[in-house]
């Protein structure tokens, strides 16, 4: 599974493990501190060695993947492409902490065991995240091209290949087309897979047609065999898979030019070893 339904909400895994081992530091913190006069300081440089934390793993992200920004720079802001250096906010954030907690035993006390629990609870999912991850192959499950003839995945293995679930009234799927047929067209190497989530031939054409769309490998997934199979819970989700057909990483939200450059650099090197 790569992301789950809360209610009206989804969430990638990834996502979510991270804002659990957030949740358990601060909750450790809290409950340390609770019957001291200065919980309120403490507690108050955990929210912002969260802030930096953030601001730092955006900005890390932005300056790796700078040369993806020059034509779009609004999208610097746009952190709903998950562009995003988490070990770099980890380490910003840990710093702030440790500066608050120079010469005060007591505190920097507190947030080692806030850390050292949070960590070993965000280690078991993270582990089985990636066990999980290690599995996954391309999809078995059949799809549908616009000819209504039968098309198995499988048949991508040999070069990468990036997998894109969408359906036209997903209005995140509709902002990162553009961005996806770019990458199409420049990027022969790699087999862009575009799986319709439950919509009709009509209705699929009628969105191409006026979006002016010129994508290869436009295919149905009706009753959504395939994105369950892939453990995609969300619409837009994008899987990377590398040239053997094995799951190098996922991304569930919209895709900008950098994010999606970023995911096409793992799987061409994983494809590469």
């Amino acid at each position: 599974m790569l992301s789950i339904s809360l209610g009206p909400f989804v969430i990638a895994i990834s996502q979510l493990i991270i804002l659990l081992g957030l949740g358990v530091f601060w909750l450790l913190t809290y409950l340390q501190t609770r019957k001291q006069p200065q919980q309120k300081a403490i507690l108050d440089t955990v929210f912002k060695a969260f802030v930096v934390g953030f601001i730092v793993a955006r900005l890390m992200f932005v300056l790796i993947m700078w040369d993806a920004y020059q034509e779009n720079w609004w999208q610097l802001i746009n952190i709903s492409d998950g562009g995003f250096m988490p070990s770099y906010g980890w380490v910003a954030g840990a710093l702030v902490l440790a500066l608050y907690a120079r010469g005060k035993k007591a505190v920097l006390k507190t947030y080692f065991i806030a850390a050292i629990v949070a960590l070993f609870t965000i280690m078991v999912p993270t582990f089985a995240a990636s066990i999980y991850k290690a599995g996954v192959e391309l999809p078995q499950s059949a799809v549908y091209n616009l000819r209504g003839k039968e098309v198995d995945l499988q048949s991508f293995k040999g070069k990468p290949v990036v997998i894109n679930f969408w359906a036209s009234w997903c209005p995140p799927c509709r902002k990162e087309m553009p961005v996806l047929q770019a990458a199409q067209k420049n990027n022969p190497n790699i087999a862009f897979v575009f799986v319709n989530q439950g919509e009709d031939l009509f209705t699929v054409q009628k969105f191409i047609n006026a979006e002016q769309l010129d994508l290869r490998n436009v295919f149905f997934d009706q009753n959504s065999n395939v994105s369950r199979e892939s453990g995609a819970a969300g619409l837009p989700t994008t899987l990377f898979y590398s040239s053997d057909g094995k799951l190098v990483t996922s991304h569930m939200g919209e895709l900008s030019h950098a994010s999606l450059r970023y995911y096409m650099q793992a799987i061409n090197q994983q494809s590469a070893q």
